[in-house]
């Protein structure tokens, strides 16, 4: 009773008073509307605002990648618009060309008639016929003198530097030439133009092309040569050497060509026919200045055209070539430009070229025109990539080299993304490139560099919150975001500190749109829209974006101002709650207050009736509750005292119980008590049977416990005896493991080294293989030798029979002399002049003479030296070929050996799997028997532990007996005794069971 008093102070003192809980629910009830308006409101507004945003970052992203296309569109409508202006320049400088040309064809063709013309009229005068008789028969006189004077003015005026009149018999009988003497016998010049213009000359008049002459040194010349005839007879033929310059006057001549062009004539030789303006040193039919180009392979077909080429040094240029065939010649007339200044022209009076002032204009940072190999031959800014080669040059790992590479393999047009180019200070930059093709051939290409703070921006125009951006397939931005600084730097183009990987990011590159909240690169939540962006070559995503923070902060502002009025409703629900619940909580006070009363035991008080509702009700019935209260706690007073006498008798009758007496019963009466006593009685009658069968049953068990500890002791004994077996099996094992392990592993080192024996024979092989083929290249190299020695030796003897020529030459010389200082005696006074001359050429002779012996000497000497190398050259083919055979033959040995040492690398390496697989499966043995040791082992422990609790067993057996031992039992009382110590060793059970 106490107890239930503390217990219901304790749930006074905790809990809520009635007028607290009325207020409280009051406040709830109030509540709840307001909270539900609130959050409705405000789920609302925030939807709305984030529906507008969606809508508002959507719209955008359209704007944004409209902007893009057309950016780029108009960029391309640039190039293309430019790579027209380009080809357009072109067209009219090949035209210029073209006119040029024709002109120099007509000028150079006209030239050749007209010096042909005054070549055929000079040899068909009268005056020239009787001046070359004359010079034949010698008596020209003075008027030969006289007409040989105004011949030299005449050859000079047609651009002739020297005229040879010669005899039908090939002897020069005039020369104006300072180096062809007269008396010169052409027929013994072989292989010279003036032969070869003397023989065609003695038919008709013509021209012979130039080609290098032996008589005038190796310098080459050309010659208009024609028959002088009288009466149906060759008197002779005139030759005129034209002058090595006198094509360079028409060539030179760069009419609106500028500084740069170039025009010169080629022959079907593929050597100048004029010498160029680009070397300091004379071209003309020179050798060492080879022109094997298009244009004049074209032109020498018969053919005029222009094109993009590269000519004879090596550079791309404008060519307008047309064939040329006057006089019996075909050349080929080139007009070059250099494509530089040919597609940059300059508005006059303008600083600039064309192409500058159109990427200043249109906001390109540079503009570049290049060759097919790459080279950069314009550049608008000139910056460090000009000149270059952007394909094997110091930027040929950069963008614009790929830009270039993909223009090359697709012909068309290519938009690249953007990359550093440290040529632009590795600034982002991206290029457009457009070629120039001509028959299927790209000749030229114009790019264009794209600059990215442009794109930025377009980016940055949508005039909303947010950021816009642009990310590359790298995750790399590729527009400059509004507020780097929130991403800790000061630009993010191409940076690789804020790269993104976002799921806006990875979904446009894909290919994919959408619209969600996510997290942007900072990880923090925002309202994203996305779209993939593809032009040309560009896949990028565009991403617009708005923090999510600053959407809600209207909501949150109207969250605020719901949460303000919210708290004013609830302080005015709590005041008028707090007025309208005094009344409600004053009569229940009077109630608790005559609870609390009764509950410390005062009977007599009465509950104050202070309302006539409901509670006034409950207080007056609780009041005569109370009163009923007393009555009954007296009754149950004086049923008590009897029902405690009633008790203490029974508790008397069974006393003998507790001391394992179960033979007592208890006597029943009519009171509460009687059933209790025959419960008791019926609870003994059953506990007697009960203990009965316990105690048989403790008997039973306790000897076959001690049977079962007998056999345990057996059991684990043996299983001792077969744990210490299996541990030595075990160790045993192991060590045929461990032996098999290492039989394993010198099997793989073995079948290692054979590999490394099968790699080392497989590179002899190779290198065997290298050194026949070296020296089958030897061979040939030698023999190549040989036969240049042979050659070598056989123009030496060529030499050797010139030199003799020479000194037979000599010889007769040296006679001619003395027979004419013969003569000039026998003349006396008027021959002494011609006998100086004699000496002079009896001096000559011998000089002549002796330079010839020492030139056979010298010839001897290289003829024997040229024998010993051919001997030695054949010794040296023969031990190649020895050498070339032991070398196939130690390549035959070598791969012999190969083929062996891959047949036992094939056998090591399937014992080495056998070994190794033998080992594996020893070690799983091992680990099976040293398993089987461990469960023998556990098994012998389990025995004994059985053993001992078997004995446990037996043990508390004796014990329990001794314990049901002390009951006394109607049974043991009709045979009058009690089974003591000495039965229970009958059982089996002794003092040092019961102790173990």
């Amino acid at each position: 009773m106490t107890e239930n008093k503390e217990n219901i102070l304790k749930n006074k003192s905790s809990g809520l008073g009635i007028r607290s809980k009325l207020l409280l629910w009051f406040l709830i009830i109030a509540l709840i509307p307001l909270v539900v308006i609130g959050f409705a409101s405000y789920k609302l507004s925030s939807q709305a605002l984030e529906k507008q945003s969606f809508d508002s970052l959507e719209s955008t992203l359209v704007l944004q990648k409209k902007s893009l296309e057309d950016y780029f569109s108009e960029r391309t409508r640039n190039l293309e618009n430019l790579a027209g202006d380009v080809r357009m320049l072109q067209q009219r400088t090949f035209a210029t060309m073209a006119a040029v040309r024709d002109l120099k064809k007509e000028q150079v063709e006209g030239f050749f008639r007209n010096r042909l013309r005054d070549v055929q009229g000079f040899a068909g005068s009268a005056p020239q016929q009787d001046v070359l008789a004359g010079l034949i028969s010698g008596n020209s006189g003075a008027a030969g003198r006289k007409y040989v004077s105004s011949m030299k003015a005449w050859a000079g005026e047609r651009s002739f530097s020297s005229v040879l009149m010669v005899s039908p018999d090939g002897r020069v009988v005039f020369s104006s030439d300072p180096v062809i003497k007269k008396g010169v016998s052409l027929r013994k010049a072989k292989g010279t133009p003036e032969l070869a213009a003397f023989k065609s000359g003695k038919k008709t008049a013509t021209f012979t092309d130039f080609s290098l002459s032996a008589l005038r040194n190796s310098e080459p010349a050309a010659y208009f040569s024609a028959p002088v005839m009288k009466g149906g007879a060759v008197l002779g033929v005139v030759l005129c050497r034209l002058d090595n310059t006198s094509l360079d006057k028409l060539m030179n001549e760069n009419i609106g060509l500028g500084k740069s062009g170039e025009s010169y004539l080629v022959g079907r030789d593929r050597l100048f026919r004029s010498n160029s303006s680009s070397f300091d040193e004379a071209t003309l039919a020179s050798p060492a200045f080879l022109v094997d180009t298009e244009s004049v392979e074209t032109a020498v077909g018969g053919q005029s055209g222009e094109g993009v080429i590269i000519n004879y040094r090596g550079e791309y240029v404008l060519s307008s070539y047309a064939p040329v065939k006057v006089a019996g010649v075909d050349w080929a007339l080139i007009v070059e430009l250099d494509l530089s200044v040919a597609m940059t022209p300059k508005s006059k009076g303008a600083e600039r070229d064309y192409l500058a002032e159109y990427a200043d204009n249109y906001g390109y940072p540079d503009l570049y025109l290049l060759d097919p190999d790459g080279y950069i031959y314009y550049s608008a800014k000139q910056l460090a990539d000009y000149q270059t080669n952007i394909l094997s040059g110091p930027f040929n790992k950069s963008g614009f080299a790929d830009t270039v590479n993909t223009v090359l393999e697709t012909k068309k047009m290519v938009v690249s993304d953007y990359s550093r180019y440290q040529a632009a200070g590795n600034k982002p930059s991206a290029f457009l490139a457009m070629p120039l093709v001509q028959d299927d051939a790209v000749v030229m290409i114009v790019a264009l560099q794209v600059p990215i703070d442009q794109i930025s921006a377009i980016m940055q125009e949508h005039g909303g919150k947010g950021d816009t951006y642009l990310v590359g397939p790298d995750g790399l931005w590729r527009s400059e975001s509004l507020q780097p600084g929130r991403y800790n730097v000061k630009s993010t183009l191409l940076n690789e500190k804020t790269k993104l990987d976002t799921e806006p990011v990875r979904e446009a590159l894909a290919g994919h749109g959408g619209t969600k909240i996510t997290e942007n690169g900072l990880g923090e939540k925002v309202l994203s829209s996305w779209k993939p962006f593809n032009y040309a070559n560009l896949h990028w995503a565009v991403i617009s974006e708005i923090s999510k923070q600053e959407i809600d902060q209207p909501v949150n502002r109207l969250a605020r101002i719901i949460s303000m009025l919210a708290a004013g409703a609830l302080l005015a629900a709590f005041l008028i709650s707090f007025l309208a619940s005094g009344g409600i909580t004053r009569q229940i006070r009077a109630i608790m207050n005559v609870i609390t009363k009764v509950e410390e035991g005062d009977y007599g008080a009465r509950a104050q009736v202070v309302s006539s509702d409901e509670l006034g009700s409950m207080a007056s019935s609780f009041n005569g509750m109370i009163d009923t209260t007393q009555g009954l706690i007296a009754t149950r007073q004086e049923e008590n005292d009897q029902l405690q006498e009633s008790i203490m008798g029974l508790l008397m009758e069974i006393s003998d119980l507790a001391e394992g007496d179960l033979t007592v019963r208890a006597t029943v009466r009519e009171d509460a008590t009687g059933t209790v006593a025959d419960s008791l009685n019926m609870m003994l009658e059953e506990l007697s049977g009960t203990i009965g069968n316990v105690k048989s049953s403790s008997e039973q068990v306790g000897a076959t416990a001690n049977k079962l500890s007998s056999s345990t002791d057996k059991l684990a004994a043996r299983s001792d005896q077969q744990a210490e077996l299996i541990t030595n099996s075990v160790e045993e094992i192991k060590q045929m493991t461990e032996a098999i392990e290492q039989a394993a592993e010198k099997a793989n080192t073995s079948a290692a080294s054979s590999e490394l024996s099968r790699n080392a024979a497989l590179e002899g092989t190779r290198v065997v293989e290298e050194t026949s083929q070296a020296m089958e290249a030897i061979r040939g190299n030698v023999q190549d030798t040989a036969r240049a020695i042979k050659r070598l030796g056989e123009s030496s003897q060529e030499i050797s029979d010139f030199a003799k020529t020479i000194n037979e030459i000599s010889d007769r010389t040296s006679i001619l002399a003395l027979n004419a200082s013969i003569q000039a005696s026998a003349a006396g006074e008027e021959g002494r002049g011609f006998a100086v001359v004699a000496e002079e050429i009896q001096r000559l002779a011998e000089r002549a003479a002796g330079s010839t012996r020492q030139i056979e000497t010298l010839i001897k000497n290289i003829l024997g030296d040229i024998t010993e190398a051919g001997s030695s050259m054949d010794a040296s083919i023969q031990e190649v070929i020895q050498g070339t055979a032991l070398s196939e033959d130690a390549l035959a040995k070598l791969q012999d050996i190969s083929n062996r040492s891959n047949e036992v690398a094939v056998l090591i390496d399937e014992v080495s799997k056998a070994t190794t697989g033998q080992a594996e499966a020893s070690v799983k043995v091992a680990k099976a028997m040293g398993t089987v040791g461990v469960i023998s082992t556990d098994t012998a422990e389990e025995t004994r532990s059985t053993s001992s609790q078997m004995k446990g067993m037996a043990s508390v057996t004796a014990r329990m007996l001794e314990s049901v031992a002390a009951f006394k039992l109607p049974q043991d009382i009709n045979e009058g005794e009690v089974k003591d110590n000495d039965e229970l060793e009958n059982l089996g059970v002794s003092d040092e069971g019961i102790e173990g």
